[in-house]
């Protein structure tokens, strides 16, 4: 017993003075930022502009209160917009569109989208000048424009994301890949110009949205800068001894 008690010592003891220690696990990257509020909205200003009709924009899921942009991952952005009441089946499908214009470094963009959009989906000749062959846009489609959208000028659609309706949360997320905005870690996000006047909008739509009818917009008042990724540390060099 003496014995083998001198072995165990001095095994622990080799080993401390070997500098032995558990194996380091490699580290996880951190979780994307929290994204960044980028405008408000008072909760009880749909269809202001035709008199007190605000439940209705509730229930059609049109009654803007927030919108926030954040990195879904380095290659990714999302585009959230929030609505005081999002109905189940995303409002009034067809019938409730949201916009949303930006400036990206110097140029224009627009996101236009809603739960379904099946009219646009397989025939939209406004600002492509023709209609692609027939095809299915997928629930919650939203269609990315370069140019300016403003009547009377043009934009031209050039691609298509889907997007994710948390009736929970009263979101819609709309994730575009950094490549389809020719954006990069620095570029910046600012406010576009609409034809409702604010970057944002929620309106009843078909083919079009009439500005006259009864709708909600938001300004959008802060810029979001896409970060960079953080550099890795270099490893400190070794000093030599004498």
């Amino acid at each position: 017993m003496k014995r083998f008690t001198g072995i165990l010592i001095s095994s622990v003891l080799l080993m401390s003075f070997a500098g032995f220690s558990t194996p380091v696990t490699a580290q996880e990257a951190p979780p994307p930022a929290e994204p960044m509020v980028v405008g408000t909205d008072p909760a009880d200003d749909w269809g202001s502009e035709v008199g007190p009709v605000q439940p209705i924009g509730d229930a059609l899921g049109q009654e803007l209160v927030e919108a926030s942009i954040g990195m879904a991952d380095p290659e990714t952005i999302n585009f959230i917009i929030k609505v005081n009441s999002l109905p189940s089946i995303g409002g009034m499908p067809e019938m409730s569109r949201y916009n949303w214009d930006m400036i990206v470094d110097s140029t224009a963009f627009q996101l236009t989208g809603a739960y379904t959009e099946y009219l646009r989906g397989i025939c939209n000749p406004l600002h492509t000048n023709s209609c692609p062959p027939p095809q299915d846009p997928g629930m919650q489609p939203f269609f990315v424009r370069q140019g300016s959208c403003l009547v009377g000028e043009e934009c031209h659609v050039i691609g298509r994301v889907q997007a994710t309706f948390d009736q929970g949360a009263g979101t819609i997320t709309i994730p575009v890949p950094l490549e389809l905005l020719e954006a990069e870690p620095g570029s910046v996000i600012a406010t576009g110009a609409s034809s409702f006047g604010p970057a944002i909008y929620a309106a009843p739509a078909l083919f079009v949205s009439n500005t006259a009818a009864p709708s909600d917009t938001m300004v959008v008042d802060q810029a979001f800068t896409i970060p960079s990724e953080e550099e890795p540390e270099k490893p400190k060099k070794k000093k030599k001894k004498g």
